[in-house]
């Protein structure tokens, strides 16, 4: 198994394992576990930076370029704004988050409104989660 064939098949269970730690980590909000649901928030933030670096690198690598068909350039497209959109908003959140730690008196909008977006990025980032599993199918 090459270099690249692992991180694929690493990458397919950290989606899986994302996925469950994303949604159990919005039944923790839901039941007013601000605590563990910060912890874990903040976990999976870094550990998708984490990805993407290792991805970026793996990016680099010399192999064989993958032959896309035409048809399937436009869901790439939109698996990358989505998961893009989704990482940006969760970094924001989760800054947002420690901002206030840290200076109680500035009530950001972001916290104001943590609920809303919270539901709109967690969204967005399950259908990327999905999109790569769905991608591995595509493309391996």
């Amino acid at each position: 198994m090459s270099e690249h064939d692992l991180f694929l098949n690493l990458s397919l269970a950290w989606t899986l394992v994302a996925m469950i730690l994303l949604l159990f980590s919005w039944r923790l909000a839901r039941y007013g576990n601000r605590r563990r649901h910060r912890q874990l928030m903040l976990f999976l933030t870094l550990a998708a930076w984490v990805f993407i670096a290792i991805y970026l690198w793996q990016s680099r690598q010399p192999r064989p370029l993958l032959q896309v068909k035409e048809e399937y350039i436009l869901w790439l497209i939109v698996h990358g704004v989505a998961g893009l959109m989704a990482l940006l908003g969760a970094t924001a959140l989760v800054l947002a988050r420690l901002w206030q730690v840290k200076y109680p008196e500035n009530n950001l909008h972001l916290n104001r409104h943590h609920k809303l977006y919270g539901r709109i990025f967690i969204s967005l980032w399950l259908f990327t989660h999905i999109g790569g599993a769905i991608n591995y199918g595509l493309f391996i």
